[in-house]
Parts: C-alpha cells; sequence; structure tokens
C-alpha cells in the first residue's frame, strides 16, 4: 500500500518512498483524460493534501520543514477554481436532503444550474496549461524529495510530529466549540485531516484498531468539509438578482443554516470522543503499538 510504512521499512525509506508514489500518483491523476476535470483535478489535490501531511509528520526532523510545507500547502493552487465551483453544487445537492415543499426545490434547482455554469466557466478557462504547469511542478518536486535528510529510524522521528498534530486538533476543537464560526471550523477540520493521514500511513500498527479508529476520522473529516462547502455557499450568496430576491436569499440561507447545525452537531460528538487524550497520551500509546509490532517484525 503507498500511503503507510512497512513493517520492515525503515522510516528513513518510507518518508520519500510515500511521498514520491503520492506525487507519481497525482500525476497520472491529472493526465487521465478519460475521468471528468473536475475528478482529475479534486483526486490530484488530495494526493497532495496527503503529502503534506507526510511533510508534517516528519516536520522535526526535516530541516526544509518550512520550504516543503509552503511548496504542498500550495500545490495545485491554480486548479483550485474548478474543485471550489465542483462542491458548491455538491452542497446544493446536499440541501435537498432538508428541502421541503415547490419553492425551496425550485431554488435550489435555479441556484444548482447557475452554479453548473461556473463550473464549465472555470473548465473552459485554460484547465489544459494550468495542468500542463502543476504537472512541471510535480516533477522539480520529486526530485527534491529523494533528497530528503531524514536519517533518523526511531519511533520519535514521526512520534513528535504525531503529538504536535493531535495536540493542534485539540486546540482547533476547543476554539470551535467557543466560536463556531466558518473560520474555526475550517481550521479544525485541516487539523483533523492531518491526523487522519496520520492514522492512515500507521495503520498497520495495529491493524483491528487503527481500522476503527481511522473510520471515525474519515467521517469527521467528511462532516466538517461538507459542512465547510455549505459555509462557502452562503458567503456566496449575497442579497441581489443573481440569486434571486431578498425573500429568496433568506430562505436559501436559512437551509443553509438548517444543514450546517446538523452536520457541525455530529461533527462535534465523534470530535469529543477522537480528542479526549492528552496529547502525550496519545503519543505514548501510538509508540507503544509501534514497537510491538516493531518487535514482531524482528523477532
Amino acid at each position: 500500500m503507498p500511503y503507510s510504512i512497512e513493517q520492515s521499512e525503515r522510516i528513513s525509506q518510507a518518508i520519500p518512498r510515500i511521498v514520491t508514489e503520492l506525487l507519481d500518483i497525482a500525476r497520472a491523476q491529472l493526465l487521465d483524460e478519460k475521468e471528468p476535470s473536475a475528478e482529475r483535478i479534486h483526486n490530484a489535490r488530495k494526493r497532495f493534501k496527503e503529502s503534506r501531511a507526510v511533510v508534517r509528520l516528519v516536520r522535526f526532523s526535516l530541516d526544509d520543514f518550512d520550504i516543503e510545507n509552503a511548496w504542498f500547502r500550495d500545490a495545485g493552487r491554480d486548479l483550485a477554481a474548478l474543485r471550489d465551483a465542483d462542491a458548491l453544487v455538491e452542497a446544493v445537492d446536499s440541501l435537498a436532503l432538508i428541502a421541503e415543499g415547490y419553492h425551496e426545490r425550485r431554488l435550489l434547482r435555479r441556484l444548482r444550474r447557475r452554479l453548473l455554469n461556473a463550473q464549465r466557466r472555470a473548465t473552459a478557462d485554460d484547465l489544459g496549461g494550468r495542468i500542463e504547469s502543476t504537472v512541471q511542478q510535480l516533477a522539480i518536486a520529486r526530485a527534491r524529495v529523494s533528497a530528503w535528510p531524514v536519517s533518523n529510524d526511531d519511533f520519535e522521528t514521526i512520534g513528535e510530529g504525531l503529538r504536535r498534530t493531535y495536540r493542534d486538533g485539540r486546540r482547533a476543537l476547543k476554539t470551535a466549540l467557543g466560536e463556531p464560526g466558518p473560520e474555526a471550523f475550517h481550521d479544525f477540520r485541516k487539523r483533523v485531516k492531518d491526523h487522519w493521514y496520520h492514522a492512515q500511513i500507521l495503520r498497520d500498527i495495529w491493524p483491528e484498531f487503527m481500522k476503527s479508529y481511522r473510520d471515525q476520522m474519515e467521517e469527521l473529516s467528511d462532516l466538517l468539509g461538507d459542512r465547510h462547502d455549505l459555509d462557502v455557499l452562503g458567503q456566496s450568496i449575497v442579497a441581489g438578482t443573481r440569486f434571486g430576491t431578498a425573500f429568496e436569499i433568506e430562505v436559501l440561507h436559512r437551509l443553509i443554516d438548517e444543514r450546517i447545525a446538523e452536520l457541525s452537531a455530529r461533527a462535534m460528538e465523534i470530535a469529543k470522543r477522537i480528542y479526549t487524550e492528552s496529547p502525550d497520551a496519545i503519543h505514548d500509546r501510538f509508540k507503544r503499538y509501534w514497537k510491538v509490532w516493531r518487535a514482531v517484525e524482528d523477532a
């Protein structure tokens, strides 16, 4: 499996291998003309985020962490417009789950048509050139990754990054609970995705436990992602003729707020379970799993 450390593999080998394989997959996905443009870009950008999570896992063992962290943060930014347009369409579709009556459904159909038009304009805006530019950047990044100086092979090479990411998630959760606005939830979502990706990288250290843990993290990430898309949709809808009358805008915002409240409640229920441990406790628990897993291989 490309996105995990293998039992007999040294960390100094695993980290460059994982990122190199992710970059190769991203390149193949961007160039796969059999897939819709939105899907190609969505998949490739996920690979960039997974790669950045690897960087953050070894942040204390990587001399050029700031440079690499920034590069993977910005990777594919030229492609973001198309994916953002696609996400807004999906957000409108999710509102259909709570829409009641002909008037609400008609409003959503009209909004969806306008967003689809925006999506088509984004696709037509020199998509090929932007993909080509991103592919060229991937080749440069791949060469750089192969020379990463990750020399240590004990658990702390990844353990300190794991602790930091989990700690940042707990802090972001506390902020989101106290100030449940779009920015706080979006920041918490990013921290959740980092920890989820780290759990995937370490999924083999105790498969039975890690499978359930990763499933919870994935569900939490999806709920927060759906909420983020609705937050962006709400910010995009302003009073005026573009989206309807003042009354119609009010109806749309009510639907968005109802759906956001539902998603947020479900997300917080899961988040409180996942982030109940202290950063030191999560670090020590994963370290124990790691030691047993490695001892089995060495036996």
